[in-house]
């Protein structure tokens, strides 16, 4: 207990020679710690002390300065003995970082902490946020707002309330990085900017974000990120791989005027308020595989023929028809809503729509279109036949057994396009309309079925 007070008064004495640390109410906890296969050496001695230096709800409006005594004070104490293990501590304090370069020791922990960081018409050499310092704090802001030499950004479980990336390049130097893990971001805005390195964000819930006039040449990956009201994207051109895998859209996706040169990819994510990808260009295949929401009504309500097209000839791209003729038939929907809101201004347009529509659901429905075929043909052998039609359907007590041989042997001539019997060149308004349908549903019937078995 006396080496314990001895320590713990010498530590004082180092802090008080510092002019801004002595300032602080502060306390030290020493306690002896042993490494846990210490048993293992009975003869030995592994314990080293551990030393915490706390500080509690303490305002720092400029944090350089305290870092740097903090560098001198770790110095100090290695030189009385170099077994001691010190960290520095702050919990629930307001940490203030405004236009300084920013590189904490391991030994710095802000413990539930309210941190602003503002970088604004300076140029800085640093700027390192990483887990190992920052433990469950609130970045009431983190703005970024003009070039730093390196970013290298590594937060978990954290939450933002604003960040801001505004007119700066993130070089390729082998360090530079962002990546935010198990956090919640009310607000991210980029503008104007430009990242060489990698920029993820995983397992994170996000408010609002807007992306507007930025170059990602590489990696860009949002996994497993829910986006609750506000997703904008604007003017930019992906370089890099770009996923959006696994993530949860509860506002509507708007990409507009965007540019993927890579390998893209949205797969196993749920769309709830729709997607635009009207101003898109891909010059890779984008992988839409299981995704989901796109079928609601909300969706449905917020997401365009186009985009449901593109959705559709990506599935073609690589083969999977099922999923292909899914998005075709909400693309069709889309075209039919469309046409439905000024119908009577674009009557042929619609008419030939809907009698796509009815006659095989535009190309996907073969069985559709071979019930059709043989509705033609009953309706022409009943034409035909008006004294079979009339004992049939008015005076069924007259209709003889008989009728029905002659009924199916002429509805399979009258089924056969290039019949040429007298019976029907004689009558030649049901001529013609017999060979026009047969002509159209024959036609719809094979588009139905090479759709339908296409490899």
């Amino acid at each position: 207990m006396e080496d314990m007070n001895k320590l713990k008064n010498e530590l004082n004495e180092i802090i008080q020679k510092k002019s801004n640390f002595s300032k602080l109410t502060y306390e030290i906890n020493i306690a002896v710690e042993k490494p846990a296969n210490a048993d293992q050496f009975p003869n030995r001695d592994f314990s080293f002390k551990k030393i915490d230096i706390v500080c509690k709800e303490a305002q720092f409006d400029s944090f350089t300065k305290f870092n740097n005594e903090i560098k001198e004070v770790c110095k100090d104490i290695e030189q009385l003995n170099s077994t001691h293990f010190v960290s520095f501590n702050f919990e629930k304090c307001d940490i203030k970082f405004w236009n300084e370069n920013i590189n904490l020791g391991s030994h710095i922990n802000f413990i539930e902490c309210e941190i602003n960081v503002n970088v604004q018409d300076v140029n800085l050499d640093e700027i390192y946020l990483l887990f190992r310092n920052f433990h469950n704090c609130k970045f009431k802001n983190l703005s970024l707002l003009s070039n730093i030499k390196t970013v290298h950004i590594d937060l978990h479980q954290s939450s933002i309330d604003l960040m801001q990336l505004v007119k700066i390049e993130i070089l390729d130097n082998g360090i530079n990085k962002i990546e935010i893990k198990n956090s919640h971001i009310k607000r991210i805005t980029i503008k104007e900017a430009i990242f060489k390195r990698d920029f993820t964000i995983y397992e994170t819930t996000i408010d609002s974000i807007r992306i507007e006039n930025v170059d990602f040449e590489s990696l860009s990956e949002f996994n497993e990120v829910t986006f609750q009201s506000e997703f904008d994207f604007k003017e930019i051109t992906y370089n890099g791989l770009t996923l959006f895998d696994r993530c949860i859209f509860n506002a509507k996706a708007e990409f507009e005027y965007i540019i993927f040169e890579k390998f893209t990819s949205f797969r196993g994510t749920t769309f709830n308020k729709g997607l635009n990808l009207d101003f898109t260009s891909a010059e890779k295949e984008i992988n839409f595989f299981g995704i989901k929401g796109l079928k609601n009504n909300e969706s449905i309500e917020n997401t365009s023929q186009e985009t449901y097209r593109i959705i559709k000839y990506n599935f073609e791209k690589i083969g999977n028809k099922i999923e292909a003729n899914k998005y075709h038939a909400l693309e069709l929907d889309q075209k039919r809503r469309e046409l439905e809101k000024n119908k009577w201004n674009n009557k042929k347009d619609y008419l030939v729509f809907k009698l796509h529509s009815w006659s095989s659901e535009h190309s996907t429905n073969w069985s559709l279109a071979l019930l059709w075929i043989f509705a033609v043909g009953f309706l022409t052998v009943f034409s035909l036949h008006l004294g079979i039609a009339k004992d049939l359907f008015f005076h069924p007590n007259h209709f003889k057994i008989e009728y029905i041989g002659k009924i199916f042997s002429q509805f399979f001539k009258f089924i056969y396009i290039g019949n040429m019997d007298d019976i029907l060149k004689n009558n030649s308004f049901i001529f013609l309309l017999n060979k026009v349908l047969l002509g159209y549903l024959y036609y719809q019937f094979l588009i139905s079925v090479r759709k339908d078995t296409r490899k």
